[in-house]
């Protein structure tokens, strides 16, 4: 989806429950975009390559189909590490926020 309206973004933000949440290989559970943020910053690198390698990079698989956020899953489907990919999810979280306000 491209987020267009405070809707939207409302979508994106919103919490995950059950089995459409993201469950990492390190244990961590989450649920919406802001604890994709702190476990992207948090994570080892041993998590992080297990998750993001050349066949596969599941936090774009899981924000672009169950998020819905088509540009960040683009985005971070290009990051070379885990800290480039916390610092574009802490940025568009940012938007989506400052979106949904309006």
């Amino acid at each position: 989806m491209v987020v267009r309206t405070k809707h939207d973004a409302e979508k994106v933000l919103s919490d995950i429950e059950g089995d459409q949440r993201f469950f990492c290989n390190d244990g961590c559970i989450l649920g919406n975009l802001q604890q994709l943020a702190e476990c992207l910053a948090h994570i080892n690198d041993y998590s992080y390559g297990y998750h993001v390698n050349a066949e596969k990079n599941d936090f774009s698989n899981w924000v672009r189909d169950v998020l819905g956020d088509d540009k960040l899953a683009r985005d971070i489907s290009h990051t070379q590490n885990h800290i480039e990919a916390a610092e574009i999810v802490q940025t568009r979280l940012a938007w989506l926020q400052n979106k949904a306000k309006k």
